[in-house]
């Protein structure tokens, strides 16, 4: 495996299956690796999180933060501090921006936050635009 794939890692994670597939798609089409899990696997411990990112190793995360966003965002904070977890860039995507962002005050604690409406296209621009030097396939 190239140093330019493993730089280039994307793991996304997500509650909606058909816009898991359809982002995967588009990021491996755009030259991206993709690994990708359910939140509710997460959240209800059949994934291990940290063991996922251990053997994947993404660069950039994509998460999605549903409701109740206080919830969310504390497993969040708490994921973020785990080492393997701290030195990915985080792309958040969530239905409310503006409610999550008065839940939980969110504004510049992680890099990129979308509320809905939101689309593919804008999260595969967030993560080219976290790889700058990504060239296309």
């Amino acid at each position: 495996m190239s140093e330019t794939s493993e730089r280039h890692r994307v793991a996304i994670f997500n509650s909606r299956p058909d816009f898991i597939e359809a982002l995967r798609v588009a990021l491996e089409d755009g030259g991206f690796m993709t690994n990708s899990a359910h939140l509710a696997d997460i959240q209800d411990g059949t994934l291990d999180l940290v063991a996922f990112v251990d053997h994947h190793k993404p660069a950039l995360i994509i998460y999605d933060l549903p409701r109740p966003y206080e919830r969310h965002w504390n497993f969040l904070k708490l994921l973020k501090e785990t080492s393997s977890l701290k030195a990915a860039t985080w792309v958040l995507t969530t239905t409310d921006k503006k409610a999550l962002e008065a839940a939980v005050g969110a504004s510049g604690v992680v890099q990129i936050i979308f509320g809905e409406p939101y689309g593919v296209s804008d999260v595969v621009e967030a993560v080219r635009k976290a790889f700058p030097k990504h060239a296309k396939g």
